[in-house]
C-alpha cells in the first residue's frame, strides 16, 4: 500500500513545481557620447556624472497564456548585471527605475516596488526592483561615474543583462 502511494505521488510532483513563465524584453538603447562636451583648457576634465542621452525599457511579459489570465498579479523580481566587452575599471555604471511602466491588458496601476535610486551595476547580478503581473515599458535611467580625459579616446563597451525570477 505505501509503495503505490508514494508512486502515484511521485507523478503528479511534476505538475506542482512548474514555475512562471515570464520573459523579459529590453527596448532602447544607452549614448553617452552627447554628454562629452569639449575640452577647451588645459587641466580640464569632463563632469564627475554623465547621465545616458536616452532611456532604457525594460518589460515583464507572461508566455502562458493560461497562468495570465487565471494569475495576472504572479509576483517577479528583476536582478540586473553587466558583460564587459571593452571597459575600463575605473568606470562606474549606475542604474534607477525612473517610472511605473502600465499594465498592458489592465487599466490600473502597475505594482512595482524598489529600483528608484541609482545603484552600480557590476558583473555579478544583483536584485534591482519586483512587480507583479505583467508589466511593459518600464523606465530605466543610466548614468556614468569616473569618466575622464585621463583615460585616452578609446571607446567603452558593456552589455546589460535583465534576468527576471518567480519572487515567492
Amino acid at each position: 500500500m505505501k509503495k503505490s502511494f508514494y508512486f502515484i505521488l511521485l507523478i503528479f510532483i511534476p505538475f506542482l513545481t512548474e514555475g512562471q513563465e515570464l520573459t523579459v524584453q529590453v527596448d532602447g538603447d544607452a549614448d553617452f557620447t552627447h554628454n562629452l562636451i569639449p575640452i577647451s583648457e588645459a587641466g580640464l576634465d569632463y563632469p564627475s556624472t554623465l547621465q545616458a542621452e536616452s532611456s532604457v525599457y525594460v518589460s515583464v511579459i507572461s508566455d502562458n497564456l493560461l497562468d495570465k489570465k487565471n494569475n495576472p498579479n504572479d509576483k517577479w523580481r528583476i536582478h540586473i548585471h553587466k558583460l564587459d566587452m571593452e571597459w575600463n575599471q575605473e568606470l562606474a555604471l549606475e542604474a534607477r527605475r525612473t517610472g511605473q511602466g502600465f499594465k498592458p491588458d489592465n487599466p490600473g496601476n502597475p505594482n512595482i516596488q524598489d529600483g528608484d535610486n541609482f545603484q552600480p551595476i557590476t558583473n555579478i547580478p544583483v536584485y534591482f526592483f519586483r512587480g507583479r503581473g505583467e508589466i511593459v515599458q518600464i523606465p530605466v535611467a543610466l548614468q556614468l561615474r569616473g569618466f575622464s580625459v585621463t583615460m585616452g579616446a578609446r571607446d567603452f563597451e558593456t552589455s546589460l543583462v535583465f534576468t527576471v525570477y518567480d519572487d515567492w
